[in-house]
């Protein structure tokens, strides 16, 4: 008899962008982080203006939801929060930041807060988390956004406080009802499900999201489809072609199978971008310590929420040692970090 637990897998040996066969890459690997059954390899096209990468075999698109039994879908366990003086001046650097660089204009906007959001340049790293926090996006009051995957909603509440106009869906029908109780209008399934109208919004993103679907290629279509003409699609996704990938090979947070089904690189997702018609992409890539910290989990053979060796105040300067290092690596290769962080546009013609 079969293990109902078993997830079912078919042949995947090409390329879902270009087509091209893919050569093995890493194989026999194991689910370390949420102990997903199976035993997982990868391919990776070898045309170099594409270089995705991709399980194969593929987990059959019924099973995929086995894979997920054990994880957690929303919420870093390191991000508890931290109070006092330090952090009550960081807070005041991140809103006069916003201010200054986004235009959002809430809050109080005394000379000494825009001040202070001059002093965020002097830490990179710490800008770069809240560029990613706003997720690249300059104010625009009552913008329609749609956040695909929004989980419990933190983030779409948070932007709601910033005047915009927001709305979610997710997969996770528990994060979903939390969601709802904060009174946000999120929606249970996949986008395709939705049936919103043509051009219902300005902005639509997907958070660490593209890399878990068996055809992002017909999600982003469907983006498009719901953008206004002009409109922005902001999305964020483990970059293949990272420092970390090659330090850690196949302990790297990023591939994490088998619910990563493909994992892209500047070139791939480009490609990814011009099959779904979007236009005017802007490609960066971000360095990110949580990378850093569990990419050393995996390599150390650690459980997700366990500390590396048992000490959170050395695992905290290795981890930000490693963060310095690709800080510096990034002004000779900007495409080495540990994310890439896309925007493109809808044609508005």
């Amino acid at each position: 008899m079969s293990d109902p637990n078993q997830i079912r897998t078919a042949p995947c040996p090409r390329c879902l962008l270009c087509g091209s066969e893919g050569a093995a890459l890493h194989s026999d690997l194991q689910d370390r982080l949420f102990s997903a059954p199976g035993s997982w390899s990868l391919r990776k096209c070898h045309t170099p203006a594409c270089g995705l990468i991709w399980l194969d075999p593929m987990p059959l698109a019924e099973d995929i939801v086995k894979a997920y039994a054990e994880y957690y879908t929303h919420g870093d366990p390191d991000a508890a929060r931290k109070f006092g003086l330090v952090n009550r001046i960081y807070r005041q650097m991140k809103a006069g930041y916003l201010r200054n660089h986004y235009g959002y204009r809430w809050g109080p906007g005394s000379v000494l807060v825009r001040a202070c959001g001059l002093l965020l340049y002097l830490f990179p790293l710490r800008r770069g988390d809240v560029d990613a926090e706003i997720r690249f996006l300059h104010s625009m009051p009552h913008g329609r956004l749609l956040d695909v995957g929004c989980g419990s909603g933190e983030w779409l509440l948070s932007m709601k406080e910033r005047r915009w106009q927001v709305e979610g869906l997710d997969f996770d029908e528990k994060a979903v009802a939390t969601a709802r109780q904060k009174g946000l209008e999120v929606k249970t399934g996949a986008l395709e499900q939705q049936s919103y109208p043509a051009g219902s919004f300005d902005v639509v993103t997907l958070n660490h999201v593209i890399e878990h679907l068996p055809n992002p290629v017909n999600t982003l279509k469907e983006c498009l489809r719901v953008l206004k003409p002009g409109g922005k699609l902001v999305l964020f996704t483990p970059n293949a072609g990272c420092l970390g990938h090659r330090v850690f090979q196949e302990h790297w947070r990023g591939l994490e199978p088998p619910r990563h089904l493909h994992v892209f690189r500047p070139a791939a997702i480009r490609r990814l971008l011009e099959a779904a018609g979007f236009k005017r992409p802007v490609i960066r890539t971000l360095n990110s310590d949580y990378v850093w910290r569990h990419s050393l989990r995996v390599w150390a053979g650690k459980t997700p929420g366990t500390r590396l060796w048992g000490s959170p105040l050395v695992e905290s300067f290795v981890t930000y040692a490693f963060s310095w290092l690709e800080q510096g690596f990034l002004l000779a290769s900007p495409q080495a970090g540990e994310v890439l962080a896309v925007q493109a546009l809808k044609p508005s013609f």
